[in-house]
C-alpha cells in the first residue's frame, strides 16, 4: 500500500491496495488518519473504517487483483469507494449461519445510501456515510 502525502481537507484520497499482509490494518490507519485530518467526527469514524474494511477485505479474500480505494470528503459526510478487477454481482442477502456472509448487511446498515456500478474491467462499490 502507497500512502500518498496528506492533502488538504477538500480533497479525495486514493490507494492501490495489494495482497499484502497487514494491509487491513494500515488501511484502518490510514483511513482514520484521513478522516481525523478532514475534522470529522470521532464517532463517526468507527462506521467509517468498519465500511472500508468489510469493502476491501472482501476484494483481497474475493479476487486476485489489486483493490482501488478512494475515499471522497463531502459537505454531509464521506464517500468511500471500492473498485476491483472482478465481474461478480453483490448481493444482499440474509445469512443462514454464522460462518460469514453479513458484510453486505452490515454495509446496508451503516451507510446512507451505497451502489454497485459493473464496468468493462470489474465494478466499484460506493456508499456514503453522513456525520
Amino acid at each position: 500500500m502507497t500512502i500518498p502525502p496528506r492533502n488538504p481537507p477538500t480533497e479525495e484520497l486514493s490507494w492501490t491496495l495489494t495482497h499484502s499482509g497487514g494491509v487491513l490494518g494500515r488501511v484502518r490507519a490510514t483511513v482514520r488518519d484521513a478522516l481525523g485530518g478532514w475534522g470529522r467526527p470521532p464517532d463517526r469514524a468507527d462506521d467509517v473504517v468498519q465500511v472500508v474494511s468489510e469493502l476491501v477485505g472482501n476484494v483481497l479474500r474475493h479476487t486476485h487483483g489489486e483493490a482501488e480505494l478512494t475515499l471522497s470528503p463531502t459537505p454531509d459526510g464521506v464517500e468511500i469507494a471500492v473498485g476491483d478487477h472482478a465481474r461478480d454481482l453483490l448481493v444482499l442477502q440474509r445469512p443462514a449461519n454464522g460462518d460469514g456472509g453479513y458484510g453486505l448487511c452490515l454495509l446496508d446498515m451503516l451507510t446512507t445510501t451505497w451502489s454497485v456500478e459493473q464496468h468493462e474491467a470489474g465494478k466499484h462499490v460506493r456508499a456514503r456515510i453522513r456525520r
